[in-house]
């Protein structure tokens, strides 16, 4: 599966459309695309992670922020793409400020950062020549060796 790549402003418009509905489900999906991104779960899924946002009245989110820093950190190392180490510091203090919404659509950029990367790379495409090994009794006798035979087969000859 595909990491999907996501209009930042769009996001962010219907987030504010709807009252934060859109929020929710983007949190959601931004959840399950940095699990596939650094290959594994760092977090609660996509779906608990929003349940456990709203039970805790947004306490969660603090540490989800920290934790999808830390996933995109190592999923840009993974790649080899150039990322900043405090990453997670910086989405959990825009967090703790209330700009939750920024820290969501700096780790969308990522995220389609990762996508761009994921895309650009294309395994060799020249087919590898299968190399066919030469018997030694098919392989033709280079000129040496036949003027050596001949003196030889001359020579049986004359005893």
């Amino acid at each position: 599966m595909k990491i999907e790549k996501r209009s930042i402003p769009l996001c962010i418009i219907l987030s504010l459309v709807t009252c934060g509905i859109y929020g929710l489900y983007w949190m959601y999906k931004l959840t399950e695309d940095t699990h596939q991104a650094v290959g594994r779960r760092t977090t609660a899924s996509g779906g608990m992670a929003v349940l456990y946002s709203i039970i805790t009245c947004s306490i969660y989110l603090f540490y989800w922020q920290y934790k999808m820093g830390e996933s995109i950190l190592a999923a840009k190392e993974q790649r080899g793409i150039a990322a900043d180490k405090n990453i997670p510091i910086i989405y959990l203090v825009l967090s703790l400020f209330g700009l939750a919404l920024v820290s969501d659509a700096l780790l969308q950029s990522a995220l389609n950062d990762v996508a761009d990367a994921d895309d650009s790379y294309t395994p060799e495409t020249e087919p590898v020549q299968p190399v066919t090994p030469v018997l030694p009794e098919a392989a033709e006798p280079s000129d040496d060796v036949k003027s050596e035979e001949t003196k030889d087969a001359a020579e049986d000859k004359k005893d």
